[in-house]
């Protein structure tokens, strides 16, 4: 089928998913020859809109896995913007080494529910968002290589089809999230964690409250007053390291996964 162009959705607070599914989606356009568009859906106001696609718009929907899923709170805005023609897609999730989880199956439900056409999906390995010592170099020279792979058989199943309805959907069952867990194995409760600010060496520069996903952060204060996701964004951000977390259970969570998940996890395509 004859494609115009590469629409790339993302989400991607701490810019892991946006720089890995570019490059993916940089892979498949040179084989289609065909130009690339970007779509950052990582700030609040951008998920206000609507995003409409067409059906000659190959659409790569990318997302990080938060406890193997879609991140319950953004979950809702992308059914409710996105709207496709017949499109086909490609879901993209990244995931921190850890677990995927069923994320691609909820990228690809969401795609479908919306009348897009989810015909290929793929879970890449990117440095963990709540520790640098998880999957710190990823996604290195054998991730990209394994990325140009899955460019060359999703462009060739796009090239064979006449049409998006000849392409077999993904589909697969969406599972329960994930339940962290601390260095001793027993739950890690750290929903009410937020970030705190070490005030000595915070500037007021307000980068923090740009970056924030969620519009959580009091531009006055430099506080979190709303909804935190934990998506690192303003930890990761700061110029001076003044945003950190303190919470027990948090900490001891990262701690299991620097113990746990040191070693290296495959990537997957369907």
């Amino acid at each position: 089928m004859k494609i115009s162009g590469i629409k790339v959705i993302y989400f991607s607070p701490t810019g892991g998913t946006k720089k890995a599914s570019l490059k993916f989606a940089s892979q498949i356009a040179d084989k289609l020859c065909v130009p690339v568009e970007n779509v950052d859906l990582t700030g609040m106001d951008a998920r206000k809109g609507e995003y409409h696609f067409a059906g000659d718009d190959l659409v790569i929907l990318a997302c990080p896995t938060y406890a193997g899923r879609v991140p319950n709170k953004i979950e809702p805005d992308l059914r409710s913007i996105l709207h496709f023609d017949g499109s086909p897609c490609i879901v993209f999730s990244t995931f921190g080494n850890r677990d995927y989880g069923t994320a691609p199956y909820e990228l690809a439900d969401i795609a479908a529910s919306n009348g897009g056409v989810p015909f290929a999906a793929g879970a890449f390995v990117v440095r963990h968002a709540f520790t640098d010592k998880v999957a710190r170099k990823r996604p290195d020279r054998e991730d990209k290589a394994e990325m140009e792979s899955f460019a060359e058989m999703a462009a060739e199943k796009i090239t064979a089809a006449n049409t998006a309805d000849e392409l077999d959907r993904i589909k697969g069952e969406i599972g329960p999230y994930y339940r962290p867990l601390k260095e001793d194995g027993t739950p890690a409760v750290f929903l009410k964690a937020k970030p705190l600010t070490t005030e000595k060496d915070c500037y007021r520069c307000g980068l923090c409250v740009k970056v924030c996903p969620m519009g959580s952060i009091d531009p006055d204060c430099m506080t979190v007053s709303g909804i935190c996701i934990k998506c690192q964004a303003c930890v990761h951000s700061c110029p001076t390291r003044a945003k950190y977390f303190d919470d027990p259970d948090f900490l001891s969570h990262v701690r299991m996964l620097e113990r746990d998940f040191s070693g290296r996890t495959e990537n997957r395509v369907f």
